[in-house]
C-alpha cells in the first residue's frame, strides 16, 4: 500500500509538472502575442533627410519675456543637420519649450536670425492638442493626408492600433496613449512628411506600453528630431546622437552619455 501510494503521488507530481509547464508555455505565448499586438511597426521613407542637409539654423537667438531676456547676452546658436536625434535638457522654466517654438516659427525672436529648410516642421506639444477634438481619428488622418486612398488610411490606422470601430472614435474620447498614437499617425504620415520633428515632454502621463509604442514609431522616423524630456530611460531607447543642455540662458552641448558641457563666449550648439 505504501509503495502504491508513493507511485500514485509520483504520477500526480509528473502530471502537475506537465500542467505547470503547459501553463507557462501558454502564458509566454499570450504575453508575446500581446506585445506583438501592441507594437507599432511602420515605414517612413518620406521623412528621410540627407546627412549633410541643414534643416534649421539659428544664430544669436534671443527672446524677451517682458523686460527679462530668456537667453544670455548675445543669444544662442543652434544648427540641426540631416537625421540628427537631439535631446534637449534643462531645468523647468529655463526656456526649452520657447526654444522649440522659435524653431517652428510660432515665436519670432527679438534678436538673431533664423533659417529653415523647405521641409515641414512638426511640433508635438506635451498637451497633445494638435488634433481637432471633434474629429474622429479617421477624419483627422484624412485631413492630414487627403491624397491617401481610404483603404490605405484604414490599414495605416490599424498599424497604429486603431482597428475597426476604434478608428471612428472622436479624438476627445481617446485616452492619453491613444491620443499620442493618433497624433503620431497624423503627423508622421502628413503630406508633405515632416523633416524636422519637435517633441515636448512626450512621455508625460503615458504608461509603459504607450512609451514603448512611441519609441517604436520614432525608430522608423528618418528625419531630424529634437525631444525635450527628463526621462533618461526613454532618451536611451531613442539612440540619441546629440545632447543639448539649456541652463542659465546658455545652450551647451554635452557629450552623448557622459562628459561635461564645453564652455565658450556664447551659449551655442553647432
Amino acid at each position: 500500500m505504501k509503495r502504491t501510494a508513493q507511485e500514485t503521488a509520483g504520477r500526480a507530481d509528473d502530471v502537475h509538472a506537465a500542467r505547470l509547464d503547459g501553463a507557462r508555455t501558454r502564458l509566454a505565448e499570450a504575453e508575446r502575442a500581446l506585445r506583438e499586438d501592441q507594437a507599432i511597426v511602420v515605414e517612413l521613407p518620406g521623412t528621410a533627410v540627407p546627412a549633410g542637409r541643414t534643416v534649421f539654423a539659428g544664430e544669436g537667438l534671443q527672446l524677451r519675456l517682458g523686460e527679462r531676456a530668456l537667453f544670455t547676452e548675445g543669444g544662442v546658436d543652434l544648427t540641426i543637420r540631416g537625421p540628427e536625434r537631439i535631446a534637449l535638457t534643462g531645468g523647468n522654466g529655463v526656456g526649452k519649450s520657447s526654444l522649440l517654438r522659435l524653431m517652428t516659427g510660432d515665436l519670432t525672436p527679438d534678436a538673431g536670425e533664423v533659417r529653415r529648410a523647405d521641409g515641414r516642421v512638426a511640433h508635438l506639444s506635451q498637451r497633445l492638442d494638435l488634433l481637432d477634438p471633434d474629429r474622429t481619428v479617421a477624419e483627422a488622418l484624412a485631413d492630414a493626408a487627403p491624397a491617401m486612398p481610404v483603404a490605405e488610411r484604414m490599414n495605416l490606422l490599424a498599424r497604429y492600433l486603431f482597428r475597426g470601430s476604434r478608428a471612428h472614435l472622436p479624438v476627445r474620447a481617446l485616452s492619453g496613449g491613444e491620443r499620442l498614437r493618433a497624433t503620431l499617425a497624423c503627423v508622421l504620415h502628413a503630406e508633405p512628411a515632416p523633416q524636422l520633428l519637435l517633441l515636448d515632454e512626450p512621455t508625460n502621463n503615458l504608461d509603459l506600453v504607450s512609451v514603448a509604442q512611441l519609441v517604436s514609431a520614432l525608430a522608423a522616423y528618418r528625419g531630424a528630431f529634437v525631444v525635450v524630456s527628463h526621462d533618461d530611460r526613454f532618451l536611451a531607447d531613442l539612440d540619441i546622437t546629440r545632447r543639448l543642455n539649456l541652463t542659465s540662458g546658455r545652450l551647451d552641448e554635452d557629450a552623448v552619455g557622459h562628459g561635461a558641457p564645453p564652455q565658450g563666449d556664447r551659449g551655442s550648439a553647432q
